[in-house]
């Protein structure tokens, strides 16, 4: 179980990477003229806080299935 949560938690971390250049790139396109990124920028900007709660969502509900946490 070890190595799925290391490599699920490896996998969430690229992913926000990934979301952070791509709305650091599209901000910056459509600020300069090249072209009108705006959908896109917004799309990237909401992945950045969408995905971080949903992983912290699922790993709430997976400890309180598991009775982890509780005395």
């Amino acid at each position: 179980m070890d190595k799925v949560r290391r490599t699920l938690a490896m996998i969430g971390v690229i992913v926000i990477v990934i979301c952070a250049i791509l709305t650091l790139i599209f901000a910056l396109l459509t600020n300069f003229g090249v072209g009108d990124f705006s959908n896109a920028w917004k799309a990237s900007a909401w992945c950045m806080v969408v995905i971080p709660a949903f992983i912290y969502a699922m790993l709430l509900i997976y400890r309180i299935l598991n009775g982890r946490g509780t005395k």
